[in-house]
């Protein structure tokens, strides 16, 4: 991924990796967004913590990005996360 200026392409991505998005924020900055995505877990366990874990660094390697798990919130099964797209890692500008 080398923007996230198109929400589309963000939310086609999370749903690859098996991470739907129920909202996104500040991705028109280009080069971070701030994602809200569904987990599809009752209860979560150490097994899945690390399936999680395993999708997600899969997708940071396949996307040129990084991403900073923010909050998993397993009473609404959410979790939280921020995206900096590494193409333009140097002029990233976080809240």
């Amino acid at each position: 991924m080398k923007s996230t200026k198109d929400p589309q392409l963000i939310y086609d991505v999370f749903q690859r990796f098996g991470f739907p998005i129920m909202r996104i924020d500040q991705f028109d900055r280009g080069n971070f967004a701030k994602i809200r995505a569904e987990l599809k877990y009752e209860q979560l366990t150490v097994d899945s913590l690390l399936e999680i874990t395993t999708r997600l660094k899969s997708m940071e390697k396949s996307e040129n990005m990084e991403i900073h798990i923010i909050n998993i919130d397993m009473i609404h099964r959410t979790l939280r996360l921020n995206i900096i797209t590494k193409e333009e890692e140097d002029t990233v500008v976080l809240p």
